[in-house]
């Protein structure tokens, strides 16, 4: 299931993250944190993570997504393994691959890209999810991210024009299971539309988990 967040970073964050990634110099090759085949196909630039402006951006993400109510209910965060920000310039791409099942020797659960440019300020970049059911194309405003499972395959198309810089991790969930994550989910979700007075709408979420409940346990 793919969770869309709206609204993670404020403009005022999304600024100082901007001023902070302004200097093309604190960017290098995107390949070194690639293995495999994926290190043939990742063709983009990644912010030094040893820069002090770079450390502090990142830590600003990090306090922001471990803020958010939705990404905390959707991913069930015990860890964020890894977080580092991407640049692509006019002509660069990430050709399609699976991110590591292990990083650090901690399993990575979800994957995320948050969007720190907005869409109108560069062309193509988008990211495109392979699913079983089809692909899904993704370029968000600035501020906004997606939250996906990490073993669905994925590219980032070539940026045709501008500069497409986006921050992305991956994270060990308390709850292993995506089918079990998912229903957790949709359990909060309706209980969140009910506290909120949307009483016939959480309840229809409430029968729709009790349906996928029964498709799951029942013994025919």
């Amino acid at each position: 299931m793919l969770i869309y967040i709206t609204d993670i970073l404020p403009p005022e964050m999304l600024a100082a993250i901007a001023e902070a990634t302004s200097d093309p110099a604190t960017f290098v090759s995107g390949s070194g944190t690639a293995s495999g085949k994926a290190r043939m196909a990742k063709h983009n630039l990644q912010a030094d993570g040893g820069n002090g402006k770079i450390r502090g951006a990142l830590k600003t993400i990090e306090t922001a997504l471990l803020k958010n109510a939705l990404f905390q209910a959707a991913a069930r965060p015990r860890q964020l393994v890894r977080l580092m920000i991407n640049r692509y310039d006019t002509g660069m791409s990430y050709g399609s691959h699976l991110d590591a099942p292990l990083m650090d020797g901690i399993r990575t659960d979800l994957s995320f890209t948050l969007f720190l440019s907005p869409p109108e300020s560069y062309e193509g970049g988008h990211l495109v999810l392979e699913m079983g059911h089809g692909q899904e194309s993704v370029k968000l405003p600035a501020g906004a991210l997606v939250l996906y499972p990490t073993r669905y395959l994925h590219r980032v198309e070539p940026v045709t024009a501008g500069v497409r810089l986006a921050a992305v991790g991956w994270v060990r969930s308390h709850v292993r299971d995506e089918n079990q994550r998912d229903l957790l989910f949709d359990l909060d979700t309706a209980l969140a539309d009910i506290r909120a007075g949307n009483g016939a709408q959480g309840l229809e979420r409430l029968a729709n988990l009790r349906a996928n409940l029964l498709r799951l346990w029942v013994d025919d």
